[in-house]
């Protein structure tokens, strides 16, 4: 059977499931309204089991540069560029991934991010946060923002009115601070979800009102994914990992998780639901460490020595 047929197969198995209960639910209650809402229900499923079909794996990359510096896997875009760091550089690469500019650098550590509203990219590091201004090339440190309880910075995500700042440790606490007028402290949330001290945030990022938080516990070794409200901190739901992970979401709705220890990939749905998972199997080199969606057109992956560009 070819991939066609595979998927063709698959996808009227799952229009049986689909079709049943909308079936069942019309039989009770044939009026037009009731109607109506089952034939809407059943066009937003079969619309998500068509698109999800063939998303993974990803398409091969149509463009490539090779990576020197290891030590960073955090990547950030606004509409015209990508800034990775590159010992002892950042480096801003145009949709080509030709390097524009290189800036020099001198932190090791550094977590990257883009604020639209503040139209400039937001470097963590340990100990200070950064403003950057591609245009300009300059930095601007945020001298409104200081550690807390002599906490290091991991790492942070911007949303549309809001920054957001995790600090190194097992701790269950975000801090909010404001982007307008100026960066401003605003509270510290803790995660409902986490409900012992060998837990706490590896990564997060921010996507159409929610936030996604990579779990670790480091006593288990048990990693899960979980999804909160960005404005209540609302815990939504959880998905269970086998290893260490990165996240980014995939059109503002879905999220695309790289697992790196016996390595895959799981494509998530905006409610919690498994829509997709890809074993990789390909030498380690080529695990995906990270990604991140440019645009409409474009997907972004790291690897251990590559920066690769995908066709979505």
């Amino acid at each position: 059977m070819t991939d066609k047929q595979s998927t063709r197969v698959s996808f009227r198995e799952n229009l049986v499931d689909v079709i049943e209960p909308i079936s069942n639910e019309s039989h009770v209650n044939t009026d037009r309204s009731c109607l109506t809402n089952c034939c809407s229900s059943l066009y937003r499923r079969i619309k998500c089991l068509n698109t999800t079909a063939s998303f993974l794996p990803l398409k091969p990359p149509y463009r490539t540069i090779k990576i020197t510096d290891k030590t960073s896997v955090s990547i950030a875009c606004n509409e015209r560029y990508l800034l990775i760091k590159q010992s002892p550089y950042l480096c801003l690469l145009n949709k080509d991934l030709v390097i524009i500019k290189q800036i020099p650098w001198p932190y090791d550590h550094v977590n990257l991010c883009w604020s639209s509203t503040l139209t400039r990219f937001i470097l963590i590091t340990a100990k200070h946060i950064f403003l950057f201004d591609d245009n300009s090339s300059t930095f601007e440190q945020c001298s409104t923002i200081e550690l807390i309880d002599d906490k290091e910075w991991s790492c942070g995500t911007c949303s549309e009115t809001s920054f957001y700042l995790s600090a190194n440790g097992m701790s269950k606490s975000i801090y909010e601070y404001t982007l307008r007028p100026t960066m401003t402290f605003v509270k510290q949330w803790n995660l409902s979800n986490i409900n012992s001290n060998a837990e706490g945030p590896l990564t997060f990022t921010y996507s159409n009102g929610k936030l996604a938080f990579i779990i670790s516990n480091v006593h288990s070794f048990q990693r899960r994914f979980d999804v909160y409200l960005s404005t209540t901190f609302e815990y939504l739901w959880s998905i269970r990992l086998n290893a260490i992970a990165h996240c980014c979401s995939i059109n503002n709705q879905q999220w695309l998780i790289m697992e790196l220890l016996n390595p895959r990939l799981l494509y998530i749905s905006s409610d919690g639901q498994i829509l997709e998972e890809y074993q990789i199997k390909v030498p380690s080199e080529n695990i995906i460490w990270n990604a991140l969606q440019w645009d409409n057109q474009r997907l972004v992956t790291f690897t251990m020595t590559k920066l690769n560009l995908h066709r979505l």
